[in-house]
């Protein structure tokens, strides 16, 4: 895992998942599947915020993160620590949009596909890092927010958390050709 070493990361973005149905590693009915998951994730939070203008995606990826030690269930460090989608989090908590962060994220999402875990809880932070809210995963939930809002991953310490991510753009410029390809 990038974030810590209590976990194994691992994903599989769109344009993966295509490759492997044409080279007829994984049925094509799964990755349609991806597909329309996502597909419905994006016009979920298109709708949910009233957006005038079409969203699009930036990119997608489906995520799983699995507990090595399921006895270390006092673990405090983070799955994923608190962060912002579109922005570099500065020494003073504030949060500069500016590249290298993915400045053209508008909205983000996540849809979890499971629920056999322990932890994993998803947070928003506010900007003093400290607990704003924070939700269990339960399988079917979306979970969308403004790309610019601090949020976190607590520790899966037992079991497997799977999940798609899901990261949007207003800018047309950006949009994520793999869904067009996959299609």
């Amino acid at each position: 895992s990038p974030h810590t070493d209590h976990e194994i990361f691992s994903g599989l973005t769109i344009n993966s998942a295509a490759e492997l149905a044409a080279a007829s590693k994984v049925p094509v009915d799964e990755v349609k599947l991806y597909l329309n998951a996502s597909e419905k994730g994006r016009h979920i939070v298109e709708t949910y915020f009233n957006l005038k203008t079409p969203l699009y995606f930036d990119f997608t990826h489906l995520v799983c993160r699995t507990a090595l030690d399921a006895n270390n269930k006092q673990r405090t460090d983070l799955s994923h620590p608190i962060h912002a989608d579109n922005c570099i989090l500065q020494p003073d908590n504030s949060c500069k949009r500016v590249p290298p962060a993915y400045v053209d994220r508008d909205y983000s999402a996540i849809l979890y596909l499971n629920d056999e875990f322990v932890g994993g809880e998803f947070f928003f932070a506010h900007t003093n890092m400290s607990l704003q809210s924070s939700l269990k995963p339960r399988c079917g939930r979306l979970v969308g927010f403004n790309a610019g809002n601090y949020h976190g991953v607590k520790a899966v310490v037992s079991g497997q958390r799977c999940a798609v991510a899901m990261w949007f753009t207003l800018d047309p410029k950006f949009k994520e050709e793999a869904h067009d390809q996959a299609q």
